[in-house]
């Protein structure tokens, strides 16, 4: 039996994959197992009482259990789909025996028994999460599936599927190209946005495309185009939401209110684990079925035909709504705590912030995108000029950094103060997200020079990560750059070379990279404000051709001490010019 574990970051479709998967398996399209039983953690969330896994399966579906009874247990597989947003913490570390179908444990406990096989130990378990789970998980695991982005050419698949018409799918791709925004398409969550902004009659411009190149801005000109399609003549939106909702029509609106209701709502659906909201919660935020069926339908849809309960369409939808009320309420004087409690898991004794009632420790294996969401909106343009004219095609942000002064400082000082710790890969690429994020220049600058080593040994870069490093790293002169195993390819080292140029110490072991970046990292060393002294490219596939690039670097080179080339298929054809390139060579010390 295997326990397996499917990781990609948010929007890259671990969902949907996880369904299909379901759904290939009705259809008669599989039959590697009899039966496949898929259970959210959002299903599990609502079980507040011990309950055992005969008994789990019988509330899915009266019969189910049966299967729990097959002749071959491996024929069966569970799916546990987006541990993520479970709201309970995870006992994998004790130590406990082995447990039958009937007996009742706390749902968390009930998981951890499934995942560490005390629990139906030959039936098959998959489990989907983010990458941050990974460390804690991995010694339980089997089996690691990762899902990718999009490459170029699945992303003009997914817009040709998308699109009605060849021109607009070949429109969208080429505004993307032009804008270099490719990054943000290569998530499939990010690239139906791009869709659906085009769809709802807005203009990838210039001016609009250069305010998305991150997740939080283009967050914001999803919402905005989403809420600027019901305006009809010119009226703006919040005009018919205050008449739909105000039994006074005197009574003045502030045009974000509506916005902040929702988002305090999905702030605590946040920390609560639950994506579900019905209209007593409606009611208790001040808004209404209505509201959400009218003005909001684009972000949530009815869990139930008959009902009036509604599910957020996807967890980044409920993060953004609850970033953006948490990036207009907070106080300077209250941004640190926050901070330290959603990123560090550092609960202060005495809570400052009405933000941080319910959070907890574990909250922050929870709040990674939405911490990174919050950055972005912290920095958006004046909040009284986000919605307003929302019909209008024009970016929802300015194109210069809006941050107080006084929010910079607390920002940097707390950069500061947690890059005194020992940084974990995870940690590491969150903090140049928030940067990333914020797009300010003065803050950038100011942390830069605090960042001293940046650990990604064996963290898989997207597209977006790899941006992410490009823009935060770029005013830093790091003593040693990690990226081993990082799967970053001759892409990811071209979009990285401004950053190489400045480190001591570079580490691209096993990167899947050809004699393309040979030449790439041939230019960097021949680059007169060049740093390197150690480089590390082991296990890639340079060549002899690749390798040669760099013998031919070495002859002006004058910081390199230590190359590393070990795995390369190098083969006696590259080494025909290494002497000659060696004796021009007066620093290097090791090879």
């Amino acid at each position: 039996s295997k326990r397996i574990i499917l990781v990609g970051k948010a929007g890259m479709g671990k969902t949907y994959f996880s369904e299909e998967f379901l759904r290939n398996w009705v259809e008669g399209r599989t039959h590697r197992y009899k039966c496949i039983i898929y259970l959210t953690f959002r299903e599990l969330n609502s079980i507040e009482y011990e309950i055992s896994i005969k008994e789990l399966l019988e509330a899915k579906c009266e019969s189910l259990s049966s299967v729990l009874t097959l002749k071959n247990p491996d024929d069966l597989l569970i799916i546990l789909d987006g541990l993520d947003e479970f709201k309970y913490n995870l006992n994998c570390d004790l130590q406990s025996s082995r447990s039958d179908v009937d007996s009742s444990f706390p749902v968390h406990d009930l998981v951890s028994k499934l995942i560490t096989k005390n629990l139906l130990p030959n039936v098959d378990v998959m489990v989907t999460a983010p990458w941050t789970f990974l460390n804690k998980l991995d010694q339980y695991f089997t089996c690691m599936v990762v899902i990718q982005g999009f490459d170029d050419q699945q992303m003009k698949q997914y817009f040709d599927y998308l699109c009605k018409h060849k021109l607009q799918s070949e429109s969208i791709c080429g505004s993307i190209k032009k804008n270099n925004i490719s990054h943000l398409a290569s998530v499939p969550l990010y690239s139906f946005m791009l869709h659906q902004i085009m769809k709802n009659g807005s203009t990838l411009s210039q001016s609009s495309v250069k305010n998305i190149n991150t997740c939080s801005r283009l967050l914001i000109q999803f919402l905005k185009s989403c809420l600027g399609y019901s305006l009809k003549e010119g009226k703006s939106i919040f005009e018919k939401l205050t008449t739909v909702m105000m039994a006074k029509p005197a009574i003045k609106q502030n045009p974000e209110d509506f916005i902040r209701r929702l988002g305090k709502l999905s702030y605590n659906s946040l920390l609560s684990g639950q994506l579900t909201v019905n209209a007593e919660a409606l009611k208790k935020y001040g808004l209404s079925e209505k509201i959400l069926n009218k003005y909001f339908s684009s972000f949530f849809y009815k869990k139930h035909s008959n009902g009036s309960s509604f599910e957020y369409c996807h967890a980044t939808i409920k993060e953004m709504f609850a970033a953006f009320y948490c990036a207009r309420v907070v106080r300077d004087d209250e941004l640190k705590e926050c901070l330290d409690a959603w990123v560090r898991g550092i609960i202060p004794p005495s809570i400052k912030s009405n933000l941080l009632f319910h959070v907890t420790t574990h909250h922050r294996f929870q709040l990674k995108h939405f911490t990174r969401l919050f950055m972005g909106f912290l920095s958006a343009a004046d909040s009284s000029r986000l919605f307003s004219d929302a019909g209008r095609s024009s970016s929802l942000q300015s194109d210069t950094a809006t941050l107080k002064d006084t929010t910079r400082d607390v920002l940097v000082r707390w950069f500061q103060r947690w890059l005194q710790n020992d940084l974990r890969a995870e940690d590491c690429l969150n903090l140049l997200h928030y940067i990333f994020e914020l797009q300010d220049p003065d803050l950038t600058k100011r942390v830069s020079k605090y960042i001293k080593w940046i650990n990604m040994c064996t963290k898989p870069l997207s597209a977006i990560d790899v941006q992410a490093l490009r823009f935060s790293l770029k005013e830093s002169k790091l003593e040693e750059l990690d990226l081993r195993f990082c799967e970053l390819g001759d892409k990811g080292v071209e979009q990285l070379r401004d950053i190489l140029v400045n480190c001591k110490i570079v580490q691209l072991w096993s990167n899947k990279l050809s004699e393309k970046s040979g030449e790439i990292l041939s230019e960097i060393l021949q680059t007169p404000e060049c740093a390197i002294e150690v480089l590390s490219i082991g296990n890639n596939n340079l060549g002899p051709v690749g390798v040669q690039y760099l013998w031919k670097a070495l002859e002006s080179n004058q910081t390199l001490r230590t190359l590393c080339v070990c795995g390369n298929d190098i083969q006696s054809k590259g080494t025909e010019t290494l002497v000659q390139s060696l004796e021009e060579n007066s620093t290097l010390e090791e090879i």
